[in-house]
């Protein structure tokens, strides 16, 4: 087993149904990962015939349903080695992990303690990135869309523990957390996913649920894996034009106008 970092499955019992597909295709496009993996669930055991995946169940006798961010905070409790690997249960990978580039990843952040993240897909942080002296990786700036992303990356389970705040879901993470990322002076990084290096460490369509229905696109990667997923029982999501999404944001931002201002301030 890898002691230097544990692989970080964030799930919520709702999502049952993806845990299945989520490790056929782990376990296929990533077969020598030696690393223990963590499926962060309420109150749902799970295991896998041939992976060693631990459920966290992290809800224990809590009296009422746990947030997202005490759900995540709980799981990093448990987590027993200094690095974690991010994915949520949707992130459905479709073609093999470029092995070598979390290796290089993985080896970089111990080596090197003021780095704090490295993203390992094209789909988090946005650029422009900035310079920095290994080429294999950039600088994620601090004024940078999405600095704080939930998308598959390694971090330092103190560094992502410091930035959850308990009363706040994931999207409102990567939001506020981005803003609280632009005050504190930490290097953050982005492994090279250009066609040149050979695409992303980890490539998967940009989440296989949204809002809580399938991404139609998801279908070919499950039928070309052989997965079958009755698709009737969530549906698929219509996407919606960017304005009207942009729209929808502002206004579930300002449903909590006195959060929304702390935050700014």
């Amino acid at each position: 087993m890898d002691s230097r970092f544990t692989i970080l499955v964030n799930s919520s019992d709702g999502f049952t149904d993806c845990w299945g597909p989520f490790f056929k295709l782990l376990q296929r496009y990533w077969p020598g990962c030696q690393s223990r993996i963590l499926l962060n669930t309420e109150t749902h055991d799970y295991q896998h015939p041939e992976l060693p995946v631990v459920a966290t169940k992290v809800q224990g006798d809590s009296p009422r349903r746990l947030t997202w961010s005490e759900c995540l905070s709980a799981a990093l409790d448990q987590v027993q080695t200094p690095l974690i690997l991010y994915f949520q249960e949707d992130y459905f990978i479709r073609r093999a992990v470029q092995a070598g580039k979390v290796e290089a990843a993985l080896e970089h952040m111990l080596a090197h303690p003021e780095v704090k993240h490295i993203a390992l897909t094209g789909i988090g942080s946005q650029p422009p990135f900035e310079p920095y002296v290994d080429t294999r990786f950039q600088k994620i700036r601090r004024r940078a869309r999405y600095r704080i992303s939930t998308q598959a990356a390694l971090w330092r389970v103190e560094t992502l523990k410091s930035y959850l705040v308990a009363e706040e879901n994931g999207w409102m993470f990567e939001i506020y957390g981005t803003w609280r990322a632009r005050k504190r002076d930490e290097l953050f990084l982005c492994a090279d996913y250009s066609d040149a290096s050979g695409g992303p460490a980890i490539e998967y369509l940009h989440t296989g649920i949204v809002k809580g229905q399938w991404l139609q696109e998801i279908q070919d990667d499950f039928e070309a894996n052989d997965i079958d997923i009755d698709f009737g029982k969530r549906g698929f999501y219509q996407p919606k034009n960017v304005l009207r999404r942009k729209i929808e944001t502002g206004m579930r931002l300002l449903e909590r106008p006195g959060y929304l201002l702390k935050q700014l301030m």
